[in-house]
């Protein structure tokens, strides 16, 4: 049985059950980065680095080639039979060609459960579609097949309101054994929890076919990457990476590609500050792909309800999601281009109340209440084709979504260009402060009342003591979360606000015909110039960094 680690935080806001926290990495594995001589290719490398693991009593599990090309370093997943976790890092720190080396963490889901109106029958209940202002979007473009979108996750089903969107020569499961699909897990479309599904749904269920809902944009080929298996909602960050290198390799063999965005709505509870964690090997694989710029990197900011960047400042109420002083990544990453953190929003523009927050978080988005595709092979035996579900997972496809459809538009854009638009375009009136004591105790008393009740009415305690358990049970959680009574009032979701695709737009369409700030883009150039080299007076200005 093979261990997990990188917990989905499924950015969707359900209670979830993680690994016991002395299970928060596989054991007897490790992630290391081994240094590459000069003039030696990967091939080599591979040799080189296998002998040298061999020397320590472990072997090469998994190297990620096309990561390690780029960052000209060897990337390599290691595994010992005999040394534990801790003992097998030892021994390769000690080596002096080992950069570093780390355990294997687990991650997780981040969920819980005049314009253009497409015919979609239950579109207009994805009221997070409004709120970004797609509907005026879709007057000039719903979308192009020539762009793609990645769906990092669960698997994304072939549902009949996805499926002609989806890119299936592209589709990758990183649950193989020897690169052959392990049938006991399935394919890449094999999306036993739902969770892809639904994400895929947002980005891009197909607009306009008078079947379910519409995406953002209607039209976009989505790239499902299965990092999840089928058994719970966790996974080793070593299946995230190899996500990360089948993308980078994708998008060097095809270098007229244009992949808008890559959706992460997961993220892993890690004890690493945000600096120490820029010489760790999680980081150097999201900062390998970065450094292509050649996608935008679209992360859920989490569920937790804490300061994205900082500590926590306590345990999980499930004491198993997060620790008191971990931070959620790659949410906390820093010193990346392309990535754009997302916190999430509800219908009445306050904060949803379990979303990570502050300055780290990019941007808002709808997370609260979301409807959209779903697998009818839930293993819970679930047949909906659609579903209502909540948090950041469900915010981040929203950005993802909005990327795609404005590359739709502007395909020469480059991903700082269009994240520029995104940030600079969001709406600073619709960027609510967040209240995660009173909300989190909220929920927490009114998810215990509901169990509370049902006990009563089983019969197996008397209905006279229910005012005092909640009562006590509502101390239980004040006390808990008395740290963030400091933050009520203070911090809001994001940096800059709610996302507004259609601002956005603008904000492409004047850049690129010269005019308007620069923000990287190319704002027009000297008059003298054009007198000059009139040549330039038939060109059409593209966007360039």
């Amino acid at each position: 049985m093979r261990s997990k680690v990188f917990v989905l935080s499924f950015l969707v806001l359900t209670v979830m059950c993680s690994p016991s926290w002395s299970a928060t990495y596989a054991e007897g594995e490790a992630l290391a980065v081994f240094r590459v001589p000069e003039s030696v290719g990967m091939s080599a490398a591979s040799v080189i680095v296998s002998e040298a693991v061999g020397e320590i009593g472990a072997s090469v599990a998994e190297s990620y080639e096309t990561l390690s090309e780029i960052e000209g370093k060897f990337i390599v997943l290691v595994r010992s039979p005999s040394m534990s976790t801790e003992e097998l890092i030892a021994s390769l720190k000690a080596r002096p060609d080992v950069i570093t080396a780390s355990p294997n963490y687990y991650t997780q889901r981040q969920s819980f459960s005049v314009a253009r109106v497409p015919n979609d029958p239950s579109a207009d209940l994805c009221w997070g579609l409004k709120a970004i202002n797609a509907p005026e979007v879709w007057e000039h473009t719903a979308g192009s097949h020539e762009i793609y979108a990645c769906v990092v996750d669960t698997g994304v089903y072939k549902h009949p309101d996805l499926v002609d969107n989806i890119a299936a020569e592209y589709g990758y499961n990183t649950q193989t054994v020897s690169g052959e699909y392990d049938l006991s897990f399935g394919s890449w479309d094999a999306d036993f929890m739902g969770h892809g599904t639904h994400v895929a749904g947002t980005i891009g269920a197909v607009g306009n076919n008078g079947v379910g809902v519409a995406g953002v944009n209607w039209n976009v080929r989505i790239i499902p990457v299965r990092v999840f298996d089928v058994e719970d909602d966790f996974e080793t960050i070593s299946y995230e990476i190899r996500g990360l290198n089948y993308i980078a390799n994708l998008l060097q063999k095809n270098p007229s590609m244009r992949l808008a965005a890559l959706n992460f709505s997961l993220g892993a509870a890690l004890p690493m500050t945000p600096s120490e964690m820029q010489n760790d090997v999680y980081y150097m694989a999201y900062q390998a792909l970065d450094s292509l710029n050649r996608t935008l990197i679209v992360v859920a900011a989490g569920n937790s309800g804490i300061e994205t960047g900082a500590p926590a400042l306590f345990d999980a109420p499930s004491g198993n999601s997060f620790k008191k002083g971990t931070y959620h990544y790659p949410a906390a990453f820093t010193g990346l281009n392309n990535i754009i953190v997302v916190g999430a929003m509800a219908s009445d523009d306050t904060a949803a109340f379990f979303t990570n927050w502050g300055d780290q978080v990019d941007i808002a988005a709808p997370g609260f209440g979301i409807l959209s595709t779903y697998s009818p092979i839930k293993i819970d035996g679930a047949q909906e084709m659609y579903r209502v579900l909540n948090g950041t997972s469900m915010a981040a496809p929203h950005v993802t979504g909005a990327a795609a459809l404005l590359m739709s538009a502007y395909p020469d854009a480059t991903p700082g260009q269009i994240k520029a638009a995104l940030l600079d375009g969001a709406n600073k009136d619709k960027n609510p402060l967040v209240y995660p004591y009173a909300g989190y105790v909220k929920r927490y008393v009114e998810l215990e009342t509901k169990d509370l009740d049902l006990l009563i009415e089983t019969g197996l305690i008397p209905p006279a003591s229910r005012d005092e358990e909640i009562a006590k049970v509502t101390l239980e959680y004040e006390e808990m979360y008395a740290p963030y009574k400091q933050f009520d009032g203070k911090g809001h979701v994001s940096r800059t606000g709610l996302l507004d695709v259609k601002a956005a737009y603008d904000i492409l369409e004047k850049r690129s015909h010269g005019s308007g700030s620069s923000s990287g883009c190319n704002a027009g150039i000297p008059v003298m110039i054009v007198l000059l080299a009139g040549v330039f007076m038939a060109r059409r200005w593209k966007f360039r960094e």
